[in-house]
């Protein structure tokens, strides 16, 4: 049994989205015109995020090597399971038996080491397996069909495409657990010997997203010549001061260790979702011993980390300046055969320590810089403070954000707070969102940031408002802050469009030949809902999910689209077992 996903610790889904649209006009909103005035002669270049560009295991003669399912890849991770469970389980049966960690935990760290292999590396952070990341030096317009569909897969950018042409979109592709030295590296050369010599003006414009946002930390940092060559610099929720899961996982600071109803009542909820097995499986948890357990999670995790992440100077740009020094000590320091990996790694924090004075030396130049971020959702619960920690699942909130000040998860920052002013003093401004969450005047921009809230990193390509805002930052000269353009204020709230317009989508394909006038009627009236809230780039996120919910129900009454919620049986079930987990939960917690 393989499962071939991305690792959920290691940030983030990947993005999928087909984007299927009826006009709305983010040009015009309460009857305020706004006109746009788009660049079409100056490259976008999109550094793209975590996931958003697969990496392939290659044979002797340079050929991808086939599976199953199509190509062996190195990211996203290809896991066998079934070795990791053979080594593991009579390890844990013993365990179980003698209520003690009979080999469980070096089982747990051999089986997740030996699963990982495929992307192990050298001391030198080089693959030992032949893996390759596809970089092609083009245009999208020149792309292979085939690769053109899975960029715009994605990342749903047509309409960037379409405003300044196929010809002047670039995707440059990286390897998500690659080297940040010879990504940034590769970049610079992708710059001036594919981009450059195709811009009528000599400049470029930089698109980060997620990850990518740790490239461009790098890149200022090693090619501060390049500053006059960047008119615009845009970033998309981008990993700045990486992410506390990085973090927590480097300094074995993981919820599960520390919390458990995390352990037995959260986890694998957040991981199945709200049903009877994550319910029934949080109880088998509780057959081992707590202490077995924890430990042969630890050995589970020091696996992953041995593996895949020491040796990963990319993962290692991920970890924030609050937990650098510990996972230093704990992983690279007196181990002499890792000391060029600890070299780039230290270069790559001074980068980041020096990454405001950069990028106040990059405007200076003229260069345009625009930030987009999440915030209002938790942490991912592997992460030690995920119940307080504004984020927006994947990375804490003042990391996208460059240092905006957040009020934890389900507080404000005070009916008496004022804004600290610390990057704009402007009494005419005012950054202090509505909600009254975020100071964003202690973000490096605060003039240029926009902010979306209970919005999940990994679901932004599913915002159309957010989507259609990096897309019209990066192409509209008139966008030149957030006051611009009244269509998108600074504060906003999150939305995930795809379901519905799918929805709306299989509605205008169906037959409605069997269809009763009265479900027609609903499904229509439902529909108007959705367009109506879709025309609208100010989001009022209720309403939408309510529009969404009420279309769907619609779709179902009617017969398109088949009801996947669950049974009545499987929901008395699932309460009845979440029960008995806490009931459970709490006798061990006793005795």
């Amino acid at each position: 049994m393989k499962i071939k996903r991305v690792i959920s610790i290691c940030l983030v889904l990947t993005m999928l989205f087909s984007f299927t649209a009826f006009a709305a006009d983010p040009d015009s909103v309460a009857g305020s015109a706004y006109t746009p005035d788009y660049d079409t002669e100056t490259p976008v270049i999109i550094v793209h995020g975590m996931s958003q560009n697969n990496t392939y295991l290659v044979d002797e003669e340079g050929n991808w090597v086939p599976d199953e399912t199509g190509y062996v890849t190195g990211w996203p991770l290809e896991i066998d399971v079934m070795p990791l469970l053979k080594r593991a389980l009579p390890n844990m049966l013993a365990s179980i038996v003698t209520r003690s960690d009979v080999g469980l935990t070096q089982a747990m760290f051999e089986g997740t080491y030996n699963a990982l292999s495929l992307i192990e590396k050298d001391n030198d952070g080089k693959y030992i397996n032949n893996i390759v990341t596809p970089c092609y030096e083009m245009p999208m317009s020149e792309l292979p069909e085939a690769v053109k569909a899975e960029y715009y897969n994605f990342l749903p950018i047509q309409e960037l495409s379409e405003i300044v042409g196929e010809d002047d979109v670039y995707y440059f592709g990286y390897d998500s657990l690659g080297d940040v030295m010879y990504e940034t590296e590769k970049l610079h050369h992708y710059i001036h010997d594919v981009v450059l010599p195709k811009s009528p003006n000599g400049q470029v414009k930089l698109c980060h997203i997620s990850l990518g946002g740790t490239i461009a930390v790098n890149y200022l940092e090693m090619y501060p010549e390049d500053y006059e060559i960047i008119k615009k610099m845009v970033f998309v929720i981008p990993a700045i001061d990486g992410s506390d899961i990085i973090g927590d996982l480097y300094t074995g600071n993981l919820s599960v260790f520390y919390d458990d109803d995390t352990l037995y009542e959260e986890l694998l909820v957040t991981l199945l979702g709200d049903t009877y097995l994550a319910y029934l499986l949080n109880m088998v948890l509780r057959i081992l011993p707590d202490d077995v357990l924890k430990s042969a999670l630890s050995g589970l995790a020091n696996g992953l980390v041995e593996v895949a992440a020491v040796r990963t100077t990319m993962l290692w740009a991920l970890c924030p300046d609050a937990y650098y020094e510990d996972a230093k000590a704990m992983w690279l320091e007196d181990r002499d055969e890792l000391s060029g990996i600890l070299e780039d790694v230290e270069y790559f924090m001074n980068a980041r320590a020096n990454f405001e004075e950069n990028l106040n030396e990059l405007r200076e130049t003229g260069c345009e810089v625009f930030d987009i971020a999440c915030y209002d959702v938790n942490l991912f619960p592997l992460c030690k403070n995920y119940k307080t920690k504004n984020a927006d699942r994947v990375i804490h909130a003042a990391s996208p954000s460059m240092g905006a000040t957040f009020a934890d998860l389900g507080t404000t920052l005070g009916d008496d707070y004022k804004a600290a002013g610390t990057y704009c003093d402007n009494p005419e401004h005012n950054h202090l969102s509505p909600d009254g969450v975020v100071d964003a005047t202690t973000g490096l921009l605060p003039c240029t940031t926009w902010y979306f809230k209970a919005q999940a990193h990994e679901q932004l390509p599913q915002n159309d408002v957010a989507l259609t805002l990096a897309i019209r930052v990066m192409a509209d000269n008139n966008m030149k802050d957030v006051y611009s353009n009244p269509a998108f204020p600074q504060f906003n709230e999150g939305r995930l469009t795809a379901n519905a317009l799918g929805n709306i989508k299989a509605w205008k394909e169906a037959d409605k030949s069997g269809i009763s006038t009265e479900n027609i009627a609903a499904v229509e009236a439902a529909v108007a809902k959705v367009e109506a809230l879709y025309a609208n780039t100010i989001v009022d996120q209720a309403a939408w999910n309510a529009a969404d919910a009420e279309l769907e129900q619609a779709l179902v009454n009617a017969g398109v689209i088949a009801d996947e919620s669950p049974t009545a049986i499987e929901n008395v079930f699932t309460v009845i077992l979440k029960y008995l987990n806490k009931t459970v939960n709490i006798l061990f917690k006793h005795f």
